[in-house]
């Protein structure tokens, strides 16, 4: 059954938002502030999508829509809000409404589950993202070791998405992914990737263990 176009309202930034997701916003611009307003009062969610350097009214085609679950109003008509990513949507259209900001076609985007969870990917996936997390942490002086990372593949593939540190482009390429086990896919050699750089890097940095400071001439 094809699915069914319906309006969305449009935020473009620099930011690649997945479902579950959570994105904190500061809203200034006047056209936005109307339209968070209206989302707020509707309890409608709106559509983040990846503005485009050259275009940063010509949004990406795949987004995912986001719904207001915390606000603060200040007094000059500005807000901070909290939201949570929703689902994904591909635009199809977008036009400019009365108040300035863009208004999208879209339809629901998704994601095909093709893959078990006894899959070797899923298997993969988890012993390099639980590393990966392991040596994250400690190269900035935190704890990012999860006890349990998402069993279920999709949950897997998006939680590992927004956990690895990537380019935008490189972000809207993996939520751009129909397939679960094409982006688990991607996902596994990325981290094999990152995993030999920080492997590197940790030996380039590590002090050497002969800890005599003077040379024995």
């Amino acid at each position: 059954m094809e699915a069914k176009v319906h309006e969305l309202p449009l935020f473009p930034l620099n930011v690649v938002l997945f479902p579950g997701q959570a994105l904190p916003l500061h809203i200034f611009e006047p056209r936005y502030r109307i339209m968070i307003r209206r989302c707020i009062d509707n309890d409608e969610p709106f559509g983040v999508v990846l503005a485009r350097d050259e275009e940063p009214d010509e949004p990406h085609d795949i987004g995912t829509s986001a719904r207001v679950t915390e606000v603060q109003r200040l007094s000059d008509g500005r807000m901070h809000i909290m939201t949570l990513g929703e689902e994904r949507f591909r635009l199809h259209d977008f036009r400019v409404s009365e108040h300035g900001y863009l208004i999208g076609e879209v339809t629901p985007f998704p994601f095909v589950e093709d893959i078990g969870r006894s899959s070797p990917l899923v298997h993969v996936v988890t012993q390099r993202l639980s590393r990966y997390l392991k040596l994250l942490g400690e190269a900035h002086g935190r704890d990012f070791r999860f006890d349990q990372l998402p069993t279920k593949p999709v949950d897997l593939a998006v939680f590992t998405a927004i956990a690895l540190s990537l380019s935008l482009e490189q972000k809207q390429a993996l939520l751009s992914q129909a397939r679960v086990a094409d982006l688990l896919a991607i996902e596994s050699e990325v981290l094999r990737e990152e995993l030999k750089m920080m492997h590197i890097v940790a030996s380039a940095i590590r002090p050497p263990e002969d800890d005599h400071i003077f040379s024995r001439n």
